[in-house]
Protein backbone atom coordinates (compact mmCIF):
# COMPACT_ATOMS: atom_id res chain seq x y z
CA UNK A 1 0.00 0.00 0.00
CA UNK A 2 1.45 3.31 -1.13
CA UNK A 3 1.62 6.25 1.06
CA UNK A 4 -1.33 9.02 0.64
CA UNK A 5 0.09 12.43 -1.06
CA UNK A 6 -0.75 15.52 0.60
CA UNK A 7 -1.38 18.25 -2.07
CA UNK A 8 0.28 21.51 -0.48
CA UNK A 9 -1.80 24.40 -2.15
CA UNK A 10 0.16 27.43 -3.09
CA UNK A 11 0.19 30.43 -1.33
CA UNK A 12 -2.11 33.13 -2.17
CA UNK A 13 -0.66 36.90 -2.45
CA UNK A 14 -2.22 38.86 -0.07
CA UNK A 15 -4.79 41.47 -1.47
CA UNK A 16 -4.08 45.37 -1.10
CA UNK A 17 -7.33 45.69 1.49
CA UNK A 18 -5.82 42.34 3.04
CA UNK A 19 -2.25 43.87 3.74
CA UNK A 20 -4.44 47.25 5.19
CA UNK A 21 -6.21 45.56 7.80
CA UNK A 22 -2.54 44.79 8.99
CA UNK A 23 -1.70 48.25 9.14
CA UNK A 24 -2.16 49.04 12.92
CA UNK A 25 -2.47 52.40 12.53
CA UNK A 26 -5.28 52.12 10.03
CA UNK A 27 -6.98 50.09 12.02
CA UNK A 28 -6.75 52.45 14.84
CA UNK A 29 -8.06 55.14 12.52
CA UNK A 30 -10.91 52.99 11.79
CA UNK A 31 -11.70 51.83 15.69
CA UNK A 32 -15.27 54.11 15.73
CA UNK A 33 -16.30 52.61 12.35
CA UNK A 34 -15.53 49.04 13.61
CA UNK A 35 -17.33 49.97 16.75
CA UNK A 36 -20.41 51.39 15.05
CA UNK A 37 -20.52 48.24 12.94
CA UNK A 38 -20.42 45.87 15.40
CA UNK A 39 -23.59 47.57 17.07
CA UNK A 40 -25.27 47.81 13.96
CA UNK A 41 -24.27 44.09 12.95
CA UNK A 42 -26.34 43.35 16.47
CA UNK A 43 -28.95 45.64 16.10
CA UNK A 44 -29.58 44.14 12.26
CA UNK A 45 -29.42 40.29 13.52
CA UNK A 46 -31.40 41.40 16.67
CA UNK A 47 -29.03 40.08 18.99
CA UNK A 48 -29.81 43.86 21.10
CA UNK A 49 -31.46 41.93 24.25
CA UNK A 50 -28.12 39.74 24.52
CA UNK A 51 -25.71 41.69 26.49
CA UNK A 52 -22.27 42.01 25.37
CA UNK A 53 -19.25 42.66 27.24
CA UNK A 54 -16.81 44.61 27.51
CA UNK A 55 -14.03 41.61 26.38
CA UNK A 56 -16.71 40.80 23.98
CA UNK A 57 -16.65 43.88 22.04
CA UNK A 58 -12.91 44.59 22.46
CA UNK A 59 -12.06 41.09 21.12
CA UNK A 60 -14.34 42.02 18.13
CA UNK A 61 -12.81 44.97 17.42
CA UNK A 62 -9.45 44.44 18.20
CA UNK A 63 -8.69 47.12 20.42
CA UNK A 64 -7.39 46.89 24.61
CA UNK A 65 -9.96 47.06 27.28
CA UNK A 66 -9.52 50.58 28.06
CA UNK A 67 -11.13 51.62 24.15
CA UNK A 68 -14.56 51.87 25.55
CA UNK A 69 -13.90 54.54 28.31
CA UNK A 70 -11.67 56.57 26.04
CA UNK A 71 -14.47 56.60 23.62
CA UNK A 72 -17.22 57.43 26.48
CA UNK A 73 -14.95 60.37 27.79
CA UNK A 74 -14.16 61.49 24.26
CA UNK A 75 -17.30 61.26 22.91
CA UNK A 76 -18.52 63.55 26.78
CA UNK A 77 -16.04 65.94 25.75
CA UNK A 78 -17.48 66.43 22.14
CA UNK A 79 -21.01 66.50 24.10
CA UNK A 80 -19.26 69.19 26.37
CA UNK A 81 -18.16 71.10 23.60
CA UNK A 82 -20.79 71.46 21.58
CA UNK A 83 -23.30 72.45 24.61
CA UNK A 84 -21.14 75.19 25.40
CA UNK A 85 -21.40 76.92 22.28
Amino acid sequence: MKPSKILMEQATAMSESDKLTLDRNWCREQTNRFAAWEILRRTVMHETTLPMTNGELCDTIGVSSSYPIRLLKSIQKRLDTDNAE
